[in-house]
């Protein structure tokens, strides 16, 4: 293999493929690469499903590869393994068959089959795959391995495993070349004393040798003998890919952000979750959940009646027994609320979605597990979890995409004036300041925008996020250089596709929910129970349609640092703070045709 033979992107790594939504939304004759069939999945079972109908026949093979894989990720064997069936039996080209290997060691990996699904890759010759495929092949062997090694403590699997893992960094560049540098190192760090010397003593390839020196000075007590050690690795290394991870002298390197938005799922080795054990919870079927929403009132229509229907509709498509208890909180007082439940053998609590009643709920002593639907202030229960839908996620969520992309000279355009703005650029310059601090240029009158923005240094800058309105974010990307990439978040879209406003912002990179961004007969339902429902109403629905599935899976996220539940509302990890991390899709706008 030649390095010149690709550029592999790797999927499930730092950075997010950008997909339009032709490759993801329900319409006649899409077409499905190969690079989208192994890139990063973004939406539910229920989506890919709608995507394989719609696919062209030449197609229809990789759009079944993603509603295989996303089978997998949510743990339908049964699902998968029929759709197996269906890809091994339809395959009709070499690249096919080793494809439909490839998704067949992937079930039995997942499955607890290892050495099966191990056996089953090695008759795929991955030279011959596209380069997506080729990657995949090579994190799929990678994570098969590290499994075989974490259940034996065989260190061949371990080598095995950081073998896949090394031969792709010559392939990738930027943060994707480091996380795969810090894979091996994290492999290599499992092995004993002894097995890496022998290892050592049997090659002689420069960059293995660097990888086991490394591994092995690394291991030393004495802070003062590291240094030593480092400075001669540095003189005798100084072309090896570990350079790019090793800080010599304390010299000032670069450093990934501090948020981790962009995870997608991978087929990394699983590695529990840090986080509290109180903290996680299970739902089986049968059991009772409680849910707090205002479903009178003035915030009936747009808060408690579209976070009803989606946990309702969440249940109805699992066809759970779960029964669910609705509390209207603008009738009753949320103290009385709780004292029955912790009382009445619930199991779950969902809500409250007001600030005020999340406040006041987490003031009581809940003995009940809680999912709530609002960023809770002070003290909150360390068995609840809470979704967050306000603008200091949304820079933080635009800040780490930047970064993903390789952008490191970002401006911000905001409104001085509006609260949520500056929250939002807040957010993303922490999370964007341990790099370099970003620019900000405000305004405070949208009809002198031009007067307003004169001042600000394009000709320095590499990229651009603006959090605003739509109409204003139209007017401001007309005064931006063509050449400079534009970034937005929800604020900027009004969830109506191929709007005016959509053409005017043309080439921006949009990140928002995958239910704003595509089409289903789920949503098609919505729609017609709330015709008039707008971006944030929709929001609501979608987040509360998750935190169901959550709800169940929370044991599965927590055994497993890397895994995601692709949720209505995007790709759903925990953190060790209780937020339900929620990463957004990435859509070009004016390249949405959704029917």
């Amino acid at each position: 293999m030649k390095k010149s033979r690709l550029n592999v992107a790797l999927c499930g790594l730092i950075t997010a493929t950008v997909l339009t939504l032709n490759a993801c939304t329900s319409i006649s004759g899409t077409q499905v690469s190969s690079a989208q069939a192994f890139g990063a999945l973004y939406q539910n079972s229920l989506a890919y499903e709608s995507l394989v109908n719609d696919a062209n026949d030449e197609s229809r093979f990789e759009a079944q590869i993603l509603l295989m894989r996303s089978y997998i990720n949510a743990g339908d064997a049964k699902k998968a393994s029929t759709l197996l069936s269906e890809l091994k039996s339809s395959a009709s080209s070499p690249i096919q068959k080793a494809e439909a290997s490839m998704m067949e060691s992937l079930l039995l990996s997942r499955t607890g089959n290892a050495k099966e699904a191990l056996k089953k890759l090695s008759g795929v010759n991955p030279n011959a795959l596209p380069q997506s495929a080729f990657s995949y092949f090579y994190q799929l062997k990678s994570s098969i391995n590290s499994r075989l090694y974490n259940s034996t403590q065989n260190s061949v699997y371990a080598f095995a495993a950081y073998d896949s893992d090394k031969l792709l960094i010559d392939y990738v560049n930027g943060q994707d070349k480091v996380t795969l540098i810090n894979r091996c190192n994290e492999i290599l760090a499992k092995i004993s004393d002894h097995d890496l010397a022998k290892k050592l003593q049997e090659t002689q390839d420069y960059n293995d040798r660097g990888f086991l020196e490394y591994a092995m000075l690394n291991r030393s007590s004495s802070d003062k003998l590291k240094t030593v050690a480092l400075k001669d690795f540095e003189k005798k290394y100084s072309q090896h890919p570990l350079n790019l991870v090793i800080n010599f002298d304390n010299k000032v390197q670069e450093k990934p952000l501090d948020i981790d938005l962009e995870s997608q799922y991978n087929v990394e080795d699983a590695k529990p979750f840090n986080v509290a054990p109180k903290a996680i919870f299970s739902i089986k079927d049968n059991d009772k959940i409680s849910v707090l929403l205002p479903l009178s009132g003035r915030f009936a229509e747009n808060v408690g009646k579209p976070a009803r229907l989606g946990i309702l509709a969440a249940l109805s498509e699992r066809n759970s027994n779960v029964k669910a208890i609705f509390y209207d909180t603008n009738q009753e007082n949320i103290s009385e609320i709780v004292k029955k439940i912790n009382s009445d053998g619930t199991a779950l609590v969902i809500g409250p979605i007001l600030k005020p009643e999340v406040n006041a709920f987490n003031s009581l002593d809940i003995k009940v597990p809680s999912i709530v639907l609002n960023i809770p202030e002070g003290k909150k229960p360390i068995n609840q979890w809470y979704f967050d839908l306000g603008p200091d996620y949304e820079g933080a969520i635009a800040a780490s995409k930047i970064y993903a992309d390789n952008h490191r000279k970002p401006i911000i355009i905001a409104s001085s004036k509006d609260q949520s703005a500056q929250r939002a650029t807040a957010s993303f310059n922490k999370a964007f300041g341990n790099v370099i601090k970003p620019y900000a240029c405000t305004y405070q009158d949208p009809s002198f925008l031009r007067q307003s923005l004169k001042n600000c240094p394009f000709n320095e800058a590499d990229s651009v996020y603006i959090h605003a309105p739509a109409n204003d974010s139209v007017a401001i990307k007309a005064i931006i250089p063509s050449n400079l990439p534009v970034y937005l978040t929800n604020k900027s879209y009004i969830g109506v596709n191929n709007s005016a406003q959509e053409l005017a912002l043309k080439g921006s990179t949009l990140g928002d929910m995958p239910w704003l961004l595509t089409n289903s007969p789920l949503k098609e339902s919505f729609m017609k129970s709330l015709p008039k429902a707008n971006a944030q109403v929709q929001r609501i629905f979608a987040a509360s349609y998750d935190s169901i599935g959550f709800a169940f899976n929370l044991e599965k996220l927590a055994k497993d640092s890397r895994d995601v539940m692709h949720g209505l509302s995007g790709d759903l990890s925990l953190t060790n703070k209780g937020l339900i991390e929620t990463s957004p899709m990435w859509v070009k706008l004016g390249e949405i045709r959704a029917q």
